[in-house]
């Protein structure tokens, strides 16, 4: 069964949506192909979704050489993975191209792959306008973010989910999901794009940061509790924000984020 209307109600999946719409079911091989070419990998191959017992190359090398990305049928793991291919095409290949620029067959991971592979499961895209809206993120003032601030999602700072494994948790959320943070500055007139143009400039925009390799450790990704972000979770209120175990206090160390420096 395809649950398109509770795709539908749920915020978190607007970045998804124009695609997950075109679908009556759980998409198939075929279905995916119908969609065409959407994503490139950055040597111009069109991406194809394909089993996974299809390929003989290491994950990311079948992705840079042939466009082929591995997909279980009806795993809903890898259907987010292929439907975030389709939102933000750019920065997927070069997340791909990250992998083999470090990738050598002795030292096959490294903090730079690890950071990689973090933001691509559990990544959230963060632009914002107001440096003081970041600088309460990153100091892990979550009452005043989600709750003093409420009014200023939307408007000034908001979250769109990059990782696939955000989107499958999502289906049946639980208290303790969060995600990594990548915050990319924008303008005040960003926020009023809609949601498909929001996600085009910031493919752009990250994808750009991935290429001159910004990304060097997984420590540059700031936490984000992200069932604190209004609208993300059923109730929101007094008690939920009190709950430190969930919204756990700053630990006494310098952060430094891809794109912020303290």
């Amino acid at each position: 069964m395809w649950p398109l209307d509770f795709f539908y109600q749920q915020a978190p999946y607007q970045p998804l949506l124009p695609f997950i719409q075109q679908f009556k079911r759980f998409p198939q091989y075929a279905d995916w192909d119908v969609l065409g070419p959407i994503a490139r990998n950055q040597q111009g191959l069109p991406i194809r979704f394909v089993p996974p017992e299809s390929l003989s190359d290491y994950y990311e090398i079948s992705i840079a050489q042939h466009g082929h990305v591995a997909t279980r049928p009806d795993n809903w793991h890898d259907c987010f993975n292929a439907l975030v291919w389709c939102a933000f095409p750019i920065s997927k290949a070069a997340i791909t191209a990250l992998h083999m620029r470090h990738f050598t067959p002795d030292h096959p991971r490294g903090p730079v792959r690890d950071a990689a592979t973090l933001f691509d499961e559990c990544g959230l895209i963060l632009p914002y306008c107001d440096d003081a809206l970041l600088q309460l993120l990153i100091n892990h003032q979550w009452q005043d973010l989600f709750q003093k601030h409420k009014e200023d999602w939307g408007v000034k700072i908001n979250a769109l989910s990059f990782g696939h494994a955000n989107y499958e948790n999502l289906l049946e959320p639980f208290l303790g999901l969060t995600g990594k943070c990548w915050p990319i500055k924008v303008t005040a007139d960003f926020f009023k794009l809609t949601i498909a143009e929001q996600c085009a400039q910031l493919d752009q925009q990250l994808a750009q940061f991935i290429n001159d390799d910004q990304l060097k450790n997984p420590r540059q990704l700031p936490p984000l509790p992200y069932l604190g972000i209004p609208g993300w979770w059923q109730i929101q209120d007094d008690a939920f924000y009190a709950n430190t175990q969930y919204f756990r206090k700053h630990r006494s160390h310098k952060l430094n984020t891809p794109m912020h420096k303290d």
